[in-house]
C-alpha cells in the first residue's frame, strides 16, 4: 500500500471487525446446514434447492432494500434486519437441538433467513463504502473480500469440528451469537457517521450508468456467468466431499477452508492492486472453469484441496473486482440504487446456480457434474472475452455527479 494513501477511518475499521465476526458465524452455519441436509436426504438436488430458496429473496428484495435505506437510513434498516435474523438463527439452532426439524422446516427457516439477508446485503455494502470515504473505497472492497474469505477459512473448519463433537446445532448457535458485535456497533453509530442522503437518481438511471460504463458492465456480466455456472460452493463442495471423496464432516470443513484460504489470497491481491479491470475477472472466470474440470478427475484429498484453493483465488478475484469497480466508479447520489443492482446480480445467480449444480451432480454424479459445470464456465468466459474484445478499462474514479444523459462511460481502444 502506498504511503500517500491515508488509513481507513476508525468507523469503517470498527464496522469491519463486527462484520467479520458475523461472517465467521455465517460460514459455520452454512457448513452445518449443508452437511445436515445431505445427511438427511443424500441428495445434491435437495441441497441445491434449499440454497436456492435461501437466496431467492436476495433477487426480489435488493432493489426495494435500497429504497428502504434511502427512506429510513442504512443504519436503522441494517440494525433491524440483523437483530431479527439473530433471533431466527437462535430458533433454528434450538429446533435442531430438539430434533424438531424436517426438510420442510429447514426450507422455511432458509426462506426467512434469506429475507433478512436480502434486506441487509446491499445496505452492508453501501454503508461500508460510505464509512470508507471516497478515497478508500477500492481498498476497503479488497479488505472486505480478504476479511470475508478469512472467515471462509476459519468458519468451515470450526463448524466441521463442532459437528463431529457436538452436532450441527452448536455450529448454528455460534452464528446466532456472532451477530452481537455488529448489532452493538450499529447501535452506537450516529446518523452523522452513516449518512444516507435522499437518492436523486432512480434505479433505472443507476442501471443505465452501470451498463454504459464498460468498467462496471463487463465485471458484472462476468460475475453473473461465474455465479451461475461455477461459484456454487455451498452445493458443490459438500456433495463432492461426501459422494466424490467419501469424507466425513471434518474433511468437508477442511475442503471448504481450502476454498477460503485461496479466496483470502485473491482478496489480498485485489487489495494490493485495486484498480478496475475488465480482463482480470474474465481471466479469473476461465481459471474457475479449468479448476472444476481438473477437480472432476481427482479422487484424493490433497490434490482436491489444492485445486479448491486455486478455485478460491479465482473466485475472490471475480467478485472483488466487480465490487471495487461499482463502489469506486458510482457517484454517491446513486450509490444505494447501484449497490442494490449489484447485489441483485451477484446474489440473484445463486438460486439458479445452486439448483443447476445440484441437478447436474445428481444426474451425472458428483465428479461428472463438476466437470460439466467447468466446461460450461470456460465457454462462458470465452464468449464474454470475445464480446468485449477491443475494450479497455476506465480506471479513474468518475466525478461525484453522474454523466449527462447520452455521455459514453465506456471506451474503446
Amino acid at each position: 500500500m502506498s504511503e500517500s494513501q491515508p488509513p481507513l477511518p476508525r468507523a469503517w475499521r470498527d464496522y469491519a471487525i463486527g462484520n467479520f465476526i458475523s461472517q465467521l458465524g455465517s460460514c459455520m452455519q452454512s457448513t452445518a446446514l449443508a452437511w445436515l441436509v445431505l445427511d438427511e436426504t443424500r441428495s445434491s438436488s435437495m441441497l441445491g434447492l434449499l440454497i436456492a430458496i435461501q437466496f431467492l429473496p436476495s433477487i426480489l428484495l435488493a432493489v426495494p432494500a435500497g429504497k428502504a435505506a434511502d427512506r429510513w437510513g442504512r443504519r436503522n434498516l441494517l440494525l433491524g434486519a440483523q437483530a431479527a435474523t439473530a433471533v431466527l438463527v437462535g430458533a433454528l439452532a434450538a429446533s435442531i437441538a430438539l430434533k424438531a426439524t424436517s426438510y420442510a422446516v429447514l426450507a422455511g427457516f432458509a426462506l426467512l433467513l434469506g429475507i433478512g439477508n436480502g434486506l441487509s446485503q446491499a445496505t452492508r455494502l453501501s454503508l461500508a463504502a460510505s464509512l470508507a470515504g471516497s478515497q478508500g473505497r477500492a481498498r476497503a472492497a479488497g479488505l472486505a473480500t480478504l476479511s470475508f474469505n478469512l472467515a471462509r477459512i476459519l468458519g468451515p473448519a470450526l463448524a466441521g469440528f463442532a459437528i463431529a463433537l457436538w452436532g450441527p446445532a452448536v455450529a448454528i448457535a455460534a452464528n446466532a451469537a456472532s451477530f452481537l458485535p455488529l448489532i452493538v456497533f450499529l447501535g452506537s453509530l450516529s446518523s452523522e457517521d452513516a449518512p444516507s442522503r435522499p437518492r436523486s437518481h432512480s434505479t433505472s438511471a443507476a442501471l443505465l450508468f452501470l451498463w454504459r460504463n464498460v468498467s462496471t458492465r463487463a465485471p458484472l456480466l462476468t460475475v453473473a456467468a461465474a455465479g451461475t455456472f461455477a461459484v456454487n460452493m455451498q452445493t458443490l463442495v459438500p456433495a463432492y466431499a461426501r459422494f466424490g471423496l467419501g469424507l466425513d464432516a471434518g474433511g468437508f470443513g477442511l475442503l471448504m477452508s481450502a476454498v477460503g484460504a485461496g479466496a483470502c489470497v485473491g482478496g489480498l491481491l485485489q487489495w494490493r492492486r485495486p484498480a478496475a479491470s475488465i480482463w482480470r475477472p474474465l481471466a479469473a472466470t476461465a481459471g474457475l472453469g479449468l479448476c472444476l474440470v481438473m477437480l472432476s478427475a481427482v479422487r484424493q484429498f490433497a490434490p482436491a484441496a489444492l485445486l479448491l484453493a486455486a478455485f478460491g483465488v479465482c473466485s475472490a478475484t471475480v467478485f472483488s473486482s466487480a465490487s471495487a469497480a461499482v463502489q469506486s466508479l458510482v457517484p454517491d447520489p446513486m450509490r444505494n440504487a447501484a449497490t442494490s443492482l449489484q447485489v441483485t446480480i451477484v446474489q440473484g445467480t445463486n438460486p439458479i446456480g445452486s439448483a443447476l449444480a445440484g441437478s447436474a451432480m445428481d444426474l451425472l454424479g458428483a465428479t461428472g457434474g463438476i466437470g460439466a459445470l467447468g466446461v460450461t464456465t470456460l465457454a462462458a468466459a470465452i464468449s464474454l472475452a470475445f464480446a468485449h474484445r477491443g475494450e479497455r478499462s476506465r480506471t479513474q474514479v468518475v466525478p461525484e455527479s453522474p454523466p449527462p444523459v447520452g455521455a459514453r462511460c465506456g471506451t474503446r481502444a
